[in-house]
């Protein structure tokens, strides 16, 4: 697109999004399986072996591989042509990207890598909380701008690379459809900023186990109505959709459209906003 092209393009035009953006985490790794042994308070599985494991190195699991053609049947069958497919540079990414659809071009990115999380991406829970007690309680406190040691936040991933990421989208493929295989923390930062969440939504959906990015879930963003066909410049309504085990058979549980704007606020409800969190010391309570 030229630049005399776009002086007589509207600001609408400038502003439009891919017309479908669909993210999908990766299936089950044995580093979930080791994580979730961990969880249970079972340390066994961190061996020496095992915690010398590049991140970006771990294999899927056979019920990850399940969970990939599972999540690749369903999309098959929405009838959506996508235009590009990307994939994350972990083996992960890639083992599931292959199985979604092994006949489709894939192309792989860096910037939907994994969250980084720096010295304590080998360890057991066990094992960070007590080599680093203090950094353990500002993650509890403060999950969204908590960075490991060495590692990323949330926001740092949100900031940077989910805004990188969308950005070359919004040059490269307008109102076009887009499909992406990634990691959970990734997706989890891509709904801070598409969604538009306040700190406070974020920490509130942070809690609640209801909105967990299992194992291939499929975030589906589109500009379209569901109801009426019409398709918009923004992208506006999300779905989720994830495998699950039903009577030995795989299948996949798909949610609502959810519809998001934009939120404003005026003075009154920032200071409002504010006013949640109490004062300290009694000089600097005002009137």
């Amino acid at each position: 697109m030229t630049a005399k092209t776009l002086r007589y393009l509207t600001k609408e035009q400038l502003m439009v999004m891919p017309r479908n953006l669909v993210l999908v985490r990766h299936g089950q790794s044995e580093a979930n399986i080791m994580q979730k042994a961990s969880k249970a308070g079972d340390q066994s599985l961190y061996t020496e072996e095992t915690t010398t494991v590049p991140d970006r190195s771990w294999r899927l699991t056979a019920q990850g591989v399940q969970q990939a053609r599972t999540a690749g049947a369903w999309l098959a069958g929405q009838g959506i042509e996508f235009d590009r497919a990307i994939t994350s540079t972990y083996t992960r990414t890639r083992e599931t990207a292959g199985h979604i659809d092994p006949d489709r071009l894939w192309e792989e990115n860096r910037v939907i890598r994994e969250r980084s999380w720096g010295e304590i991406g080998s360890m057991s829970k066990q094992e960070f909380a007590r080599r680093y007690a203090q950094n353990k309680a500002y993650r509890d406190s403060d999950p969204l701008y908590w960075a490991p040691p060495a590692g990323e936040s949330i926001a740092n991933v949100a900031e940077n690379r989910v805004r990188n990421i969308l950005s070359t989208l919004h040059r490269e493929n307008a109102a076009e459809n887009v499909l992406m295989v990634t990691h959970g923390e990734f997706m989890w930062a891509t709904r801070l900023v598409l969604e538009r969440w306040s700190d406070e939504e974020f920490l509130r959906r942070d809690e609640d186990k209801s909105e967990t990015i299992h194992n291939c879930t499929v975030l589906h963003y589109t500009s379209v109505n569901p109801v009426t066909g019409e398709t918009g410049t923004k992208l506006n309504r999300v779905r989720r959709a994830w495998p699950v085990l039903v009577d030995g058979e795989w299948t996949m549980y798909v949610g609502e459209w959810e519809e998001f704007t934009r939120p404003y606020l005026t003075g009154a409800q920032l200071l409002e906003v504010a006013g949640a969190n109490r004062h300290f010391f009694q000089d600097a309570v005002g009137e």
